[in-house]
């Protein structure tokens, strides 16, 4: 089962058998009868709404059915749609922002019509519209929605009736305004909210953005008759920064497992799945599509896909904006080439005095056996490691083979002197019972205590910033290494993946860390046993 985090769409709610009656129909022929695509390639052009993009609009217009208690009322308050960079979210944003400031625009229900049979919505305008859209800078340029609205008016005949200014949009000959803003509306104006959009809200990080867009939220139920309802769009964020974007995620999640109950909220979430090889043209190519959907008839994905193989670029940011996954921002932990200047064509002998670390998992990450020697400039190699096999067909059904490791600690255990075992405990714990009851060296490692892991990724940083280290000429451990992405937790800096969901693996680093970090003391303590600490 794929996590929902990372499936590849992800929409709470998910559609309805039967659908609700919607406006979305009436509003999509009047964006087509009165707008012009905006900024690009483009721009002025007669305006064709992408299916993906019609099927949204539908969505969020839709309204409580006849004869219901809340009968004609708009049945989502909160939608939110996060797409890749280039996707022309910006554009659809920027439509809807205009029609909710038209006064031709059927953007409320009026009441219901017989069509076909079939009773459905008659729409209206919004009376004196008051629509603040918000970015991270007043700036707003065509980047942003503000200037995708002013774009579009400015090219199409409907922008005759209206005076476009650099933050203000106002009707000549109707109520109401639009404005571009990067603070919270003032007490006034928040009141008479009748629609908003929150622009790219993974940059809303500031504690001045997240609390702008929290009061912002709290005045939609203000204007009741005006319906008023709010659009959040964006790219996917950078986990752990705490953004807007990764609340509203946390949110939608929260609803899709049932543990927040809201029926006013829709969110829209299209990524690449983390199955694809991105090394392989074919597997990038697909990510790519996969992540456009619809907006592929638009993309130039040679130029995209150039764009991960370029050595100046980040391939965390690119899987961000192109691929729409959740990545951290890449502080690399190790760069790349820095390894390659310590490595050593050393075969460790046998009977070498040794630390072996284990850090293991069932079926997605890798499990791994790496050993260091005890010594002043140790000697970090990989004993043995197994990983899930590429193809999707063969790591649908891989489980890590316990018996092999089982096997491979012995034969490490007859090989060397093993003055220290360190096993991470995680998902291993029947084997590490096992393991404390057969080998005297045995010492837990639980790497999720910052306490514990914290001092050991300084030791390995230290070590390979004092060229104090040498490593076995092992590409996967480089590549694990180069995976690598330093957090702060509690004080500690440690080592984790780009995002929880990441498919790129890291544990032979983490295996060489506990090990030159045992190392490192038992050479210093001359193979002492260190004494048993609570490590919080």
């Amino acid at each position: 089962m794929i996590d929902p985090r990372s499936a590849p769409r992800l929409i709470v709610p998910t559609p309805d058998k039967e659908p609700w009656p919607s406006l979305g129909p009436e509003i999509c022929d009047w964006f087509e009868a009165n707008l012009v695509h905006g900024p690009g390639d483009v721009l002025g052009r007669p305006l064709e709404l992408l299916d993906e993009f019609r099927l949204l609009i539908y969505r969020a217009y839709e309204v409580f059915p006849r004869g219901h208690e809340r009968e004609g009322r708009r049945r989502f308050k909160r939608v939110a749609l996060f797409r890749r960079k280039g996707a022309a979210k910006t554009e659809l944003a920027a439509m809807i922002a205009i029609a909710e400031m038209d006064p031709t625009a059927p953007v409320r229900c009026d009441g219901f019509r017989v069509e076909g049979g079939v009773w459905v919505p008659v729409g209206r305008p919004v009376r004196d519209p008051y629509i603040p859209l918000v970015a991270t800078t007043e700036d707003q340029s065509d980047e942003l929605a503000y200037g995708a609205a002013r774009a579009i008016l400015e090219h199409c005949d409907l922008g005759s009736n209206y005076v476009i200014g650099l933050e203000r949009i106002m009707h000549l000959n109707a109520p109401g305004e639009m404005k571009a803003l990067a603070s919270a509306p003032n007490a006034r104006d928040g009141s008479r909210t009748s629609f908003q959009v929150g622009d790219e809200t993974h940059l809303f990080v500031s504690a001045r953005l997240k609390q702008t867009w929290a009061t912002m939220l709290r005045n939609i139920p203000k204007r009741r008759d005006a319906d008023a309802w709010s659009f959040e769009i964006s790219t996917m964020y950078a986990p752990g920064e705490e953004s807007v974007a990764e609340a509203t995620h946390a949110y939608a999640l929260a609803v899709l497992d049932g543990k927040v109950e809201d029926p006013t909220l829709l969110f829209d979430h299209r990524q690449a799945s983390e199955l694809h090889d991105l090394d392989t043209k074919s597997g990038l190519r697909a990510a790519i599509v996969e992540a456009s959907g619809d907006a592929i008839e638009f993309a130039d994905v040679e130029s995209i896909a150039a764009q991960y193989h370029d050595p100046n670029g980040d391939r965390n940011e690119f899987r961000r904006y192109w691929l729409n996954q959740r990545r951290r921002r890449s502080t690399k932990w190790v760069a790349d080439d820095v390894l390659e200047d310590l490595v050593s064509d050393r075969v460790v002998e046998q009977g070498a005095e040794i630390v072996l670390a284990f850090d293991g998992s069932q079926t997605r990450d890798s499990t791994v056996l790496v050993g260091c020697t005890v010594e002043e400039k140790p000697h970090v190699f990989v004993w043995r490691h197994w990983q899930r096999p590429g193809l999707l067909n063969e790591a649908a059904r891989w489980r890590t083979p316990r018996g092999e490791v089982m096997d491979a600690v012995a034969d490490a255990m007859e090989h060397f002197d093993v003055v220290e075992f360190a096993p991470d405990p995680y998902g291993w714990g029947i084997e590490v019972e096992e393991w404390e009851e057969t080998y005297d060296s045995t010492e837990v490692f639980a790497t999720n205590k910052p306490a514990r892991m914290g001092p050991a990724c300084d030791d390995m940083e230290q070590a390979i910033r004092d060229a104090a280290v040498r490593f076995e000429d092992h590409r996967q451990l480089f590549v694990h290494f180069a995976n690598c992405v330093p957090v702060d937790r509690r004080g500690y800096r440690v080592v984790t993946k780009s995002s929880a969901d990441s498919p790129d693996k890291i544990d032979l680093a983490v295996g060489a860390i506990i090990a030159l970090h045992r190392a490192k003391w038992h050479f210093v303590h001359g193979g002492s046993r260190e004494p048993m600490f609570a490590y919080a």
